[in-house]
């Protein structure tokens, strides 16, 4: 296979984007990664609203494949059971499994640049400031606009792993014939809060699990970070 023919370009430098260039890289692929943001690692930005994400078997078996599960683990808090908090305040407790198993809390931020940070070691290379304006689908050209100046990339195979509003596909709606979408969006609204730690930097609440305050159409959760 030729130089060229082992280019691959990816839009989008979050969790899919991140995970499936490792992959790619460690199969012999010249990997780049298009991310229309800024280094979040070098930058104080919102990464969105999102809870923590708790990652179960098959979460690691994603990251087992490429090798990087022991990494992540440094910085996930394992659950190993999730605790209801009724309108008296008594308190009941599950086990997610047998003894010794557990769902792992960890901050979606954080994740994201030790994954980043693994992607570079295997020599993926992360272009950020980058947004996708165009996609070429004949000629397998991702067109960017880098502060202004366009930019064109040509590469064998181009994965679309930019997020829910994501350009690569809309990209596929203007050009493609027969190319269906549809999103539905959910009835409910979201509120981030945050439980400060206690003195010396101690938890609160129990701290390997999971909380739930169960209130018939809605419910506050907690996980640990």
């Amino acid at each position: 296979m030729s130089t060229e023919n082992k280019n691959i370009t990816i839009l989008g430098a979050g969790l899919v984007g991140s995970l499936l260039s490792i992959y790619l890289s460690r199969r012999g692929y010249n990997v780049s990664i298009y991310e229309r943001r800024v280094d979040m690692r070098k930058a104080t930005i919102v990464a969105g609203r999102s809870i923590n994400l708790a990652l179960s078997d098959r979460g690691w078996r994603g990251l087992k494949g490429v090798g990087i599960e022991e990494a992540i683990r440094k910085v996930a808090i394992p659950m190993d059971r999730r605790i209801m908090h009724n309108v008296k305040g008594e308190l009941t407790s599950q086990q997610y499994g047998e003894s010794g198993q557990s769902i792992y809390a960890t901050s979606r931020g954080v994740l994201n640049c030790v994954m980043m940070d693994e992607a570079e070691r295997s020599g993926v290379k992360i272009h950020f400031n980058h947004r996708c304006t165009g996609i070429d689908i004949e000629n397998n050209i991702s067109k960017f606009d880098y502060n202004g100046v366009e930019v064109e990339v040509k590469s064998r195979l181009i994965f679309s792993a930019d997020g829910a509003f994501s350009a690569g596909r809309l990209q596929m709606q203007l050009s493609t014939d027969r190319f269906e979408y549809s999103q539905n969006y959910l009835k409910h609204g979201y509120k981030e809060l945050l439980i400060p730690a206690g003195d010396g930097e101690k938890f609160l609440m129990e701290k390997n699990a999971l909380h739930i305050w169960p209130r018939g159409g809605y419910m506050l959760i907690a996980l640990p970070n």
